[in-house]
C-alpha cells in the first residue's frame, strides 16, 4: 500500500496518508473509550457484588426470624384465647348477678303471697332459679380454672417468646450492620463510579448500563482464546476481525455483552 501510494500523484497520497490518520486517530478514540469502559466494569463489578450482597442479608436471618414470628403467633393466640375467657367469665357473672337478684324478689314476693298453691308455686320457681344460679357459679368457676390453666401456659410460652426474640434481634443486628458496611462501600465506589463515566459518551454509557443491569452486572468481558468471557461462546473470524480492527463497539451475538481483545488495548 505504501509502494502504491509513493507512485501517485501528490494529491492521491495526501488524502491516502490523510485517510490513514483519520483510521488510527479512529482506532486510538475507540480504545481510549473500550479502557474507559474496562475501568468502569471494574467498579461496576464490585457494586454489583455489593448489592447482591445486600439483598442476601435478610435470608441469613430469615429461619430465625420465621421461628420467633410462629412462637408470637402462638402467644397472640393464647392472649386472644385468655380473652374470649375473661369476656366470657364476666357475661356469667352479670348473669349470676340476675339470678340473685331475681332471687331476693322472688323471696320477697312469696311473704306476701295468700294462698298454699301460690306459695308452692312461687317456692318451685326460686328452686329453679337457684338451680341455674348453681349451674352459673360451676360455669364460672369452670372458666376461672381455664383461665388459670392458660394463665400458666402464657407465662411459659411468655418466656419463649422472649428468648426466640432477643436471639432473632441480636441476628438482625448484625445483619443491620452488615448491610451498612456493604451500604458504605457502594456509597465510595458510587463516588469513583461517577469519575470513570467521564468521557464516556452518553449513548455508550447507556447500553453499557442496560447491560450491567440485564447481565448480573457484567457488560464487558475480554475475548480469550477466542471465545467470549460472559457466555463462553467461540467468536467468528469475523468478530475477532471486527475486535482487532477497533474501530467499532463490537457485542457479542449471543449474550450482546461488550468485548474486547486485552492485547489491543
Amino acid at each position: 500500500m505504501v509502494l502504491w501510494a509513493s507512485s501517485c500523484e501528490p494529491s492521491a497520497q495526501l488524502e491516502y496518508y490523510r485517510l490513514i490518520e483519520r483510521y488510527v486517530v479512529a482506532a486510538q478514540n475507540m480504545k481510549d473509550l473500550l479502557r474507559k469502559l474496562v475501568a468502569l466494569q471494574k467498579i461496576d463489578a464490585e457494586v454489583y457484588q455489593f448489592k447482591r450482597e445486600i439483598k442476601e442479608q435478610p435470608a441469613l436471618v430469615a429461619d430465625i426470624k420465621a421461628q420467633y414470628e410462629k412462637k408470637l403467633t402462638r402467644y397472640k393466640e393464647l392472649q386472644h384465647n385468655a380473652q374470649d375467657l375473661d369476656r366470657a367469665r364476666k357475661a356469667k357473672e352479670l348473669d349470676l348477678k340476675v339470678k340473685e337478684e331475681d332471687i331476693v324478689k322472688a323471696n320477697n314476693v312469696l311473704m306476701t303471697l295468700k294462698t298454699n298453691k301460690e306459695y308452692q308455686a312461687k317456692l318451685f320457681e326460686i328452686e329453679n332459679i337457684k338451680s341455674d344460679k348453681s349451674l352459673l357459679e360451676d360455669e364460672i368457676l369452670k372458666l376461672m380454672d381455664d383461665s388459670s390453666k392458660l394463665a400458666e401456659e402464657m407465662a411459659k410460652e411468655k418466656v419463649v417468646v422472649d428468648e426466640e426474640e432477643k436471639i432473632y434481634l441480636a441476628e438482625k443486628e448484625k445483619v443491620d450492620a452488615a448491610i451498612k458496611v456493604l451500604l458504605d462501600k457502594v456509597a465510595t465506589f458510587e463516588g469513583e463510579r461517577t469519575q470513570a463515566c467521564q468521557g464516556i459518551d452518553p449513548a455508550t454509557l447507556a447500553m453499557y448500563e442496560r447491560l450491567v443491569e440485564n447481565r448480573m452486572g457484567l457488560a464487558m468481558v475480554p475475548v480469550v482464546k477466542e471465545s467470549c468471557g460472559g457466555c463462553f461462546m467461540k467468536q467468528t473470524a469475523q468478530m475477532m476481525n471486527k475486535l482487532k480492527m477497533c474501530d467499532e463497539v463490537v457485542r457479542c451475538e449471543t449474550c450482546a455483552r461488550i468485548q474486547y481483545l486485552e492485547a489491543e488495548l
